[in-house]
């Protein structure tokens, strides 16, 4: 059968991005004359507030300045470098050359805080008369998870305990011991390195697969997870409080925060970069921006007032897609972000350092999604999990060496998708791991080869000709800095979200430091921005905190690893 590429799939959304819209101009016409080869742009003297990237943080900023720090949405201008407005959560495709869902993107009820106050606050594009966040609880409510299972075996067979060891046991009691300076530069394979059966527990598994976590993940992050779950612990297995919608993230999220922002006036740009800033003599704050316009270059300088917020580094820059009969072809270009970042940081002291995870290598992590024309494999999975499928939820197969775990997304999952249509996304966490069946990596595997690991795992083998007949495309995705965020660092090397008293200039995003909370998050990201566009306004409000991990929940935590 001949495989459609995905040619035509518009390019995956990166997180940092730039745009057209006017900066302000300064008294000084004839520097910026020379700077730029051209006469200075006129524009009006209220302040203006620049983004640079158009993902996740940058929408909650822009919401967070309109909603609740009164800022005109005429005054906000959010720069984006691909065509796409969404960054990590970009979706593309069809269901003739095959639907692509990249980044593996899970929200919760209790964890996402931030996440959820902005989403309560914003129209549903779905459904009339009701919030997003009221959308998600709905389908919740009439879509209930019966039985549903994170891990299962070779034959099917749902696993739900923990097996950990007592002294892995008493290697994550000493992590929780530990103050976060201490282990911010420690690796969870050396912090483990007494305690290696760790790495084959079904914890290890259950955190590595839903968090994105490798063992050359810092060991900080794994106290971050294990301290945001405490004593909800067994939720790993259930995803009881997993966000679950109709529609993917995109449609769901991002479509309705971008009709929102749009209707308050907030002006959007994409193919635009910004590639440079500059400084005031003290440093403290950014003074111009630099940007590369559709090939264009362009300068606009900025009064006192005026405010930028900037997205440091993507877990889905550089993205690159294969299908069916190819495996991506990885990208060779320096992301954007961290080339700005790293502009920023040769002209001021305290910004971090962007080489410590732009990079490092071993922060790939590759995404599927199977567009096939009937639902038989779907009905196939169920079988093989003894119906312990729930829709939209997770299904690792404990035994897969490169960490294979799928999602059965509620059909349709896009608005475009018709009925005969159905999609199945998922991932692998250890992609430089050789296949238990296919005699490559996964990162250079092509979509048909990951599509067979999937079905030798399922046991499936004598049904292949009977599934493959029936797939339209396999889509692998390859995200080289998808777990960049979470590795290993040293205090300094990740620049808080404020560098300055009297900046007028914030890190947004999951390479901001923010002191808690999960890096790999959107809800990282939300709080960030929200953050930022609080205190760079002198806005009296605060995020949300991540819940408190109190000794009851540690307790109850660590009966859990014993019990299950």
């Amino acid at each position: 059968m001949n495989k459609k590429t995905i040619a035509g799939i518009a390019a995956l959304g990166a997180v940092i991005g730039v745009a057209t819209v006017a900066g302000v101009v300064t008294a000084n016409k004839k520097k910026q004359k020379q700077l730029t080869g051209k006469e200075p742009q006129h524009l009006s003297p209220q302040r203006n507030v620049y983004f640079a990237g158009g993902g996740i943080s940058s929408l909650a900023g822009a919401f967070y300045l309109v909603h609740d720090c009164r800022i005109p949405g005429s005054s906000i201008h959010i720069f984006e470098s691909s065509s796409t407005i969404g960054g990590a959560f970009n979706v593309a495709g069809d269901g003739e050359t095959g639907y692509v869902c990249p980044v593996p993107k899970l929200l919760s009820l209790r964890n996402h805080p931030n996440m959820m106050d902005m989403l309560e606050k914003i129209p549903s594009v779905n459904l009339p008369n009701m919030s997003v966040k009221q959308e998600i609880l709905n389908y919740m409510d009439s879509n209930p998870i019966k039985c549903s299972s994170r891990l299962v075996d070779k034959s099917g067979e749902s696993l739900d305990s923990f097996t950990v060891s007592r002294q892995s046991l008493k290697t994550i009691k000493s992590l929780m011991k530990q103050r976060d300076d201490e282990i911010s530069d420690v690796d969870i394979e050396y912090f483990f390195s007494s305690t290696p059966e760790f790495f084959d527990s079904n914890l290890w598994k259950l955190i590595s697969t839903t968090y994105m976590l490798k063992s050359t993940s810092s060991a900080l992050e794994l106290k971050h997870v294990l301290s945001c779950l405490s004593g909800e612990l067994p939720e790993l297995f259930t995803m009881e409080n997993i966000v679950r919608s109709q529609y993917n993230l995109q449609e769901t999220i991002i479509d309705a925060l971008v009709k929102y922002l749009e209707a308050k006036n907030v002006n959007f740009a994409t193919n635009c970069s910004i590639l440079d800033v500059d400084f005031t003599e003290d440093g403290s704050k950014i003074s111009a921006i630099h940007l590369d316009d559709n090939g264009t270059a362009k300068t606009f300088y900025l009064n006192d007032r005026d405010l930028c917020f900037i997205t440091n580094g993507s877990i889905s820059e550089c993205a690159s897609l294969g299908d069916y009969d190819c495996a991506p072809i990885a990208s060779d270009e320096e992301p954007v972000s961290y080339g700005l970042w790293k502009n920023m940081i040769s002209k001021k002291e305290g910004l971090g350092v962007a080489d410590r995870f732009c990079s490092a290598g071993d922060t790939d992590i590759v995404s599927f999604t199977i567009t096939a024309r009937s639902s038989e494999l779907i009905e196939l999975i169920k079988q093989h999990t003894n119906e312990f499928l729930s829709s939209g939820t997770l299904i690792t197969f404990a035994d897969s060496s490169w960490g294979l775990t799928i999602s059965c997304v509620p059909q349709p999952y896009f608005s475009s998708q018709s009925d005969d249509i159905s999609v199945i996304c998922g991932y692998g966490v250890n992609v430089s791991k050789m296949g238990d069946y296919i005699d490559k990596p996964m990162i250079i595997s092509s979509g048909a080869e990951i599509l067979f690991e999937l079905v030798k795992h399922m046991g499936l083998e004598d049904r292949w000709e009977e599934i493959n007949e029936d797939i339209i495309n396999v889509i692998p995705c390859v995200m080289p800095y998808a777990t960049a965020s979470s590795l290993p660092y040293f205090g300094n090397e990740k620049p808080l979200i404020i560098s300055d008293k009297n900046s007028n200039f914030a890190f947004i995003g999951q390479f901001a430091k923010l002191g808690c909370g999960i890096s790999y998050s959107s809800e990282y990201a939300t709080r960030t921005a929200r953050e930022a566009a609080y205190r760079l306004t002198g806005t009296r409000k605060s995020s949300a905190a991540p819940p408190r991990a109190t000794t009851a929940n540690y307790i109850k935590m660590f009966y859990n690893l014993k019990k299950i």
